[in-house]
């Protein structure tokens, strides 16, 4: 554009410079206007009419700009469409709105946009919704779900072994089998036993065979299942370990890690949490001690928040006619859930903080704040404790208990059958299924089991079982057919199940075992992942669970408010085992330039640092070394001016320790004279002046007449004299004798005032004026504004000191009069601070109206199963700790927490140890009996048949029928 315009310039004054010279050479003036381009063109179709003209240009001359001409008109022409273009542009900008960018889902290495599905496998979808990827199993695929093998189901990508031989593999829906070598195993006594397979694990290995797949792991086949397990390591007392290089057990690390940083051994440093804590680094631990505080210059120090050591007292604050120390907190008048606080003569309030101890904690009381746990909030309904609540099972009765909801199942009716099952979508057993001997199976359906020795073909009808013996099926390996037949059957840990039965291992809860063919299979418990992001790994139990959090090693309850430990700038609450946390609210400050120092959340105003003292913004107070400057600390720095004095009683006051304000004598002519002193004039010696309170008067001398008939006038003397003047008075010590009505003092005596005359001297004592101050202290002969005598200790004037009278109080002397005020308290660091002698501290806890050392544990008041401890003013409580029970069905008793094996609950029915009662699973015909917290049940004993040819009766117990019916004996 620059250079197209230049062009045209260029143009335009050859076009004006060659018109002009038409014009001249014709003899007629040029216009001094701009030649615009229509005028060109004009110019340019007068040409030809001029071109006889003899003083005109010729053709060959107008060419060149013409064609120039033609080129800029062009150019124009299209700068012209790009402008139109470039405007249209502007416009559809300006109506523009900026919208945020769509959510986005990473997952398998790249970016996936809002909406978008994708495949990780031939089993499972994806789809990006709201930033998140939600994946699903693919519904409607068989081989998604597993296989189907002799009504057993299996998992995808599971093996399995149908028989001691045979090795299975289900595969997206297929199942591929293959044998294994398998050596024949001896009977020791021919047709005792059946012929059958030693049993092996699959790849091979014999049973009782041991090996090492890696160096620190070791295999064992037992029982058809391979079993491995690491090396048994001792329990290591430090932080952070590690695993040299060819061993298999960990040791620690020298050094130690404490939040978050690395320190080697024998390092101290400072903690980044707690500025305040000096820590060493010994033994791969770290021990952390408050920091050594030197000593205050003012009695009574105060420590403020972000400080490390006490500092003196900052102002106070005034509001609505009410007044509160620095550091002073109340809660705002109307507003419960609001805290206010005095900070360097400035209010700044806050939400209060709350902190529950139960899950659904009721509303706030009338008046209060937090909620309590004496009922519960659930789904925006208040219920009382012991209300029933309701819950999204229909199958269970829920009540409210004290800020918890507790929910049992509902009872059910006796069916009309003796082997009633649940079905899907129920909560009662029913008798369109089967439950028998701890399985469930639908109507119609057949299955084997084992008893005593029996084969037996079962099936169920209507809630009822009834079996048949069989004979014993065909082994899969080749057996000679001498050798009778018998049943699988599966034997572990000296106990024997039958064909197909699933149990759990006793002291084992988190392991699943069946027999498979006569060969236990068992496997530990799949944990299906937690809904929540910090769940916890319960003591006994085999998987996390979302009842609370576990964050950054710590335990907390759902609902409990904590600061992170790691980073104390976050405020975080745990919440249906998820821990949330979000930045603290800094409170304002009041000065432009706030300052955040290391291991401080929140800004705030720099200190001022005078005589090695600190000061806070804002305050005010007297000099450290010049009690006459009153200072102040603006932005970090220290302001002072000479301290304001007032205006003296008395017109030649004594200097004071800051201030012209002492009338107990008088300053004069450039010396200083106690009370009730006679001095000279200092320039005129026949005037005598008087001190009396600070104020000097001065009269002509006297002179009385001289006794003598002629008397004379001695050079320097006001007075004349007689010759022969009266005798003086001696004074001790060796001073020169007073003269004749000369006053004068009598040494180590400064307030008795003597009179010689004529020889002979008479002494008083001098008055004393009233002192113009509260607390004067005794000065050498009057009381003094110089300093205080408060319940009898003296004091200078702008010193500090702990009140005599009223403790928590600090009192100032200022110029004689002493004024106490009670003594500020710093906002304590810790939500729990223990009551100290003045102000609270966080050496221990008051948690609940108890009293608390540091570092003691205690059971939680409102919880008795909660352990609580605190920890330097902070409270933390969490479930307590419970050891493993012993046995597979513990019994929690009444008033206890935790399960012992002094009981047996079995499906929810108690009994105490050695007592027998019906299974609750198969009533009819099995007994339980609670053996140190486990139950072992039993078939009933059958009564002896009274014929040769019984048949299986109830509880497969054999039974005689009439005469002529089948299996009766008679002849």
């Amino acid at each position: 554009m620059a250079g197209l315009g230049a062009a045209l310039q260029l143009l335009l004054l050859q076009l004006l410079s060659l018109a002009r010279a038409q014009g001249v050479g014709r003899g007629g003036a040029v216009s001094r206007e701009s030649l615009g381009l229509a005028d060109i063109h004009d110019s340019q179709q007068q040409a030809p009419a001029r071109s006889s003209d003899p003083a005109g240009a010729s053709q060959e001359q107008w060419r060149p700009l013409q064609e120039s001409l033609k080129r800029l008109e062009a150019e124009v022409a299209q700068l012209r469409e790009q402008n139109k273009d470039l405007q249209e542009r502007v416009r559809q900008l300006e109506s523009c709105e900026c919208r945020p960018a769509s959510p986005q889902c990473w997952a398998l290495g790249r970016a996936w946009p809002e909406g978008a599905r994708w495949e990780p496998d031939a089993c499972t979808a994806c789809v990006c919704r709201g930033g998140a990827a939600l994946c699903d199993p693919k519904p409607g695929l068989p081989p998604c779900h597993g296989c189907s093998h002799d009504g057993q189901a299996y998992g995808n990508g599971e093996t399995f072994s149908p028989d001691a031989c045979t090795t299975c593999h289900c595969l997206e829906g297929a199942i591929t089998c293959t044998q294994k070598p398998c050596p024949r195993g001896p009977c020791p006594e021919p047709g005792a036993c059946c012929p059958h397979c030693e049993p092996g694990c699959p790849d091979g290995p014999r049973a009782g065979e041991t090996w090492q797949p890696e160096p620190c792991v070791t295999c064992t086949c037992q029982a058809g299942t391979v079993r491995c397990q690491g090396p048994s390591c001792p329990e290591l007392n430090c932080l952070e370990s590690y695993t040299p290089p060819g061993e298999c057990c960990p040791v620690c690390r020298p050094g130690c890690e404490y939040e978050g940083q690395l320190y080697e051994e024998g390092a101290s440093f400072l903690s980044s949490s707690n500025p305040c804590l000096q820590c060493s680094c010994l033994r791969s631990l770290v021990r952390c001690v408050p920091m050594k505080c030197p000593a205050s210059p003012c009695p009574e120090p105060v420590l403020r928040p972000g400080h490390c050591c006490p500092a003196c007292q900052a102002p106070g604050c005034t509001e609505g006619g009410s007044r509160w120390e620095h550091g002073q907190e109340w809660t705002a008048p109307g507003d419960p859930c609001r805290i206010c606080q005095c900070l360097e003569g400035h209010i700044q309030c806050r939400q209060r903080e709350c902190s529950s101890l139960c899950p659904y904690p009721a509303r706030p009381l009338p008046g209060t704040c937090c909620p309590v746990c004496d009922g519960c909030f659930l789904n925006g309904r208040e219920y009382r404790s012991g209300e029933p609540v309701g819950s999204g099972d229909p199958c269970a009765h829920c009540r409210c208990a004290n800020g918890s909801v507790q929910c049992e199942p509902l009872p059910c009716p006796a069916a009309p059958c003796r082997y009633p099952g649940r079905l899907p979508g129920q909560c009662c057993p029913v008798c369109a299924g089967c439950e028998y001997q701890g399985h469930h199976y639908r109507s119609q359906e057949t299955f084997r089991l084992q008893e005593g020795g029996r084969c037996l073909r079962c099936s169920c009808q209507a809630g009822e079982v009834s079996c048949e013996e069989q004979e014993c099926p065909v082994a899969p390996c080749t057996l000679p057919d001498s050798v009778p037949q018998l049943c699988s059957a599966c034997v572990l840990g000296g106990e024997e199940f039958a064909e197909g039965v699933q149990w759990e291992p006793d002291g084992e809860p988190c392991t699943a075992c069946s027999c498979q063919d006569g060969v236990p299979v068992c496997g530990a418990v799949l944990c299906s992942p937690a809904p929540c992001q910090h769940p916890t790994q319960t003591p006994g139990a085999c998987c996390p669970s979302c009842d609370s959090c576990t964050y950054h090693g710590q335990v907390y309850a759902n609902g409990q408010n904590f600061t992170d430990a790691d980073s104390p700038c976050h405020a975080c609450r745990c919440e249906d085992g998820t821990v949330r946390c979000s930045l603290v609210d800094c409170p304002p400050t009041t000065c432009a330039r706030p300052q955040s120092g290391p291991g401080q959340c929140c800004p705030r105003c720099p200190d001022c640092i005078l005589e090695n003292q600190v000061f806070v913004h804002g305050q005010r107070f007297s000099h450290p070394r010049d009690p006459c400057q009153e200072c102040w600390c603006q932005e970090g720095h220290a302001r002072c001016q000479p301290r304001a004095c007032p205006k003296p009683a008395c017109s030649h006051p004594l200097p004071g320790p800051c201030c012209r304000s002492n009338c107990n004598g008088c300053a004069f002519g450039g010396k200083e004279y106690p009370h009730g002193a006679d001095f000279p004039h200092p320039s005129d010696p026949c005037r005598l002046c008087q001190c009396l309170s600070g104020s000097v008067q001065c009269l002509a001398r006297r002179c009385p007449p001289p006794p003598c008939a002629e008397p004379v006038l001695l050079p320097g003397a006001c007075c004349p004299q007689c010759p022969a003047a009266p005798s003086g008075c001696p004074r001790p010590g060796g001073l020169d004798p007073a003269r004749h009505r000369e006053h004068f003092f009598l040494p180590g005596e400064p307030c008795r005032r003597c009179l010689c005359l004529d020889g002979s001297a008479s002494c008083q004592r001098l008055p004393c004026p009233p002192a113009p101050c509260a607390h004067p202290r005794q000065g050498p002969c009057c009381p003094s504004c110089d300093g205080c005598l408060y319940e009898g200790k003296e004091s200078a004037s702008g010193e500090r000191f702990p009140s005599p009278t009223v403790p928590c109080h600090v009192c100032l002397c200022l110029e004689g009069s002493v004024s106490c005020e009670p003594r500020a308290c710093a906002p304590a660091q810790c939500p729990f601070p223990a009551r100290g002698d003045c102000c609270p501290a966080c050496d221990g806890c008051e948690y609940l109206g108890e009293s608390y050392l540091s570092g003691q544990e205690f059971p939680d008041p409102r919880q008795p199963c909660n352990l609580c401890t605190c920890l330097d003013g902070f409270v933390t409580c969490g479930r307590r700790p419970c050891e493993p029970p012993g046995c597979s069905h513990p019994l929690i008793p009444s008033g206890h927490c935790c399960p012992t094996c002094q009981g047996c609950l079995y499906h929810g029915v108690p009994a105490a140890l050695g007592e027998t009662l019906p299974d609750p699973l198969d009533p009819t015909c099995s007994l339980c009996t609670c053996e140190e917290g486990s139950m072992r049940c039993r078939k009933k004993p059958c009564p002896p048949a009274l014929c040769p040819h019984p048949s299986p009766g109830p509880c497969f117990c054999p039974v005689c029928h009439r005469p002529g019916a089948p299996g009766w004996g008679g002849v």
